[in-house]
């Protein structure tokens, strides 16, 4: 009998590469993820410190006092428009990872059905091979008679 080496796929390589990108990509979106979450939380927060502000109540103010509050919401205003667009941009770029992983993900897929179906080609070569060895030897037992 001819011994067969055990299976080795040819583009293991490109598979462990293939996977490599793909947690550096899940890595990146797990990072901005949270990222979005705290901006967020801080849009929530600032929000909130505007709805305080307007809410509360009004003693006989001076004009110096609404002055200042006057500036203070505006403050608050330009922060939340600020932290608006910000939250926007890192959901953008969250969206650009996820297609990025979608498209890694189907890249490895793509690579571990290749290495199965090259695998599965492999065992039926070895069984042919132990077949025809099969067969050759009972040939040769039955020639001898």
């Amino acid at each position: 009998m001819i011994a067969l080496r055990s299976y080795h796929f040819k583009m293991e390589k490109v598979l462990e590469y293939k996977s490599r990108v793909e947690k550096g990509i899940i890595e990146d979106y797990a990072k901005i993820n949270t990222k979005l979450s705290k901006e967020k939380e801080h849009l929530d927060s600032l929000k909130s410190q505007y709805e305080q502000n307007g809410h509360k109540e009004k003693p006989k103010a001076d004009l110096n006092n609404m002055k200042m509050q006057f500036l203070y919401k505006e403050k608050l205003k330009n922060e939340m428009t600020y932290q608006e667009k910000k939250v926007a941009n890192i959901n953008k770029k969250l969206e650009e990872v996820r297609i990025d992983l979608v498209e890694a993900r189907k890249d490895r897929k793509i690579m571990e059905n290749l290495r199965e179906k090259d695998k599965e080609h492999y065992e039926k070569k070895i069984k042919e091979h132990e077949q025809k060895e099969l067969d050759d030897l009972t040939i040769m037992k039955y020639g001898r008679r």
